[in-house]
């Protein structure tokens, strides 16, 4: 956990009369253990995975991070739902590991604005306290066992998860967006770079997810159709690449975590003949690159 973390738990603890002093405090975790949960189905169940984690940080003489995720039971308890951790509060010294809980934590997300919390609740906090626990094994960075298996039992709780909560697709439009992991296609008229109602609604969406995992790097992308000279398209591709990412900058991400480029005719989603215009083509496409 980084040093900030650390300190903040550690005011806290004070501020409440230093009910979990360190070291060797289990002040959060005994409050854990005799309070009945409340809240809904999910909060509850949050707090009894809160709880195994935390119980499992003391046997590890691990007594700050026991305290932390204590104190998140305890705000599940009383009917608070805690998000799942940031990424940018710990950290990843594996460059392989870290792209694979930017895609964990942005597959997470996604997830928890389902109805899925409320059909699979107890599966629901499985998945995100083994998020939180690869998150901190990760920090750690040395115990390759249980990364391996706070990863793993992630893992099998979202896949159950996602086998039995399917939430319907949202409806296509020229504007809308598709993802696979993560990538992101916004489609634009013939000859346009204005984007709709449903792109910007798009941009903010991935604004959010890319709060949410820490703000890495993306990619901005603009392509064209087949119609049209190649020197034409190169600019109008950039033009809503540039799009793009002023709505992305008005939804908070930094400007400098956005790397723009425009291909023009390269690249074609639906391969067609020069000259086509072919709406799939005429497209930008986001994707993490850190």
């Amino acid at each position: 956990m980084k040093f900030s973390t650390m300190a903040a738990l550690v005011a806290l603890s004070v501020g409440v009369g230093g009910c979990a002093s360190f070291p060797g405090s289990t002040g959060y975790l005994d409050e854990l253990k005799v309070t009945t949960p409340g809240g809904s189905a999910f909060t509850q169940a949050l707090s009894r995975e809160y709880l195994a984690f935390a119980d499992s940080e003391r046997e590890q003489y691990d007594w700050i991070d026991s305290q932390y995720f204590a104190k998140k039971g305890l705000d599940a308890a009383h009917g608070k739902v805690v998000p799942p951790e940031a990424l940018s509060d710990w950290s990843q010294g594996d460059p392989a590991e870290r792209e694979a809980l930017i895609a964990a934590r942005l597959r997470l997300a996604r997830m928890l604005e389902t109805d899925a919390p409320q059909r699979l609740p107890s599966l629901t906090a499985t998945a995100q306290v083994k998020f939180d626990c690869w998150v901190e094994q990760e920090d750690e960075g040395w115990q390759l066992d249980d990364i391996a298996a706070c990863r793993s039992d992630f893992q099998a709780a979202m896949d159950a998860i996602e086998t039995q909560a399917k939430p319907a697709a949202p409806a296509a439009s020229a504007a809308s967006a598709q993802s696979t992991d993560w990538r992101y296609s916004l489609f634009f008229d013939f000859n346009d770079t204005k984007l709709g109602a449903d792109a910007v609604k798009t941009a903010t969406a991935i604004a959010k997810e890319v709060r949410l995992a820490g703000y890495p790097k993306i990619r901005v992308t603009g392509y064209t159709d087949l119609s049209g000279s190649d020197s034409y398209n190169v600019k109008l591709s950039l033009r809503r690449a540039e799009a793009v990412k002023r709505a992305l900058i008005a939804a908070g991400v930094p400007a400098d975590r956005i790397l723009v480029e425009g291909l023009g005719k390269t690249s074609p989603h639906v391969v067609t003949a020069d000259g086509v215009r072919e709406p799939q083509n005429r497209r930008v496409e986001v994707t993490l690159i850190d």
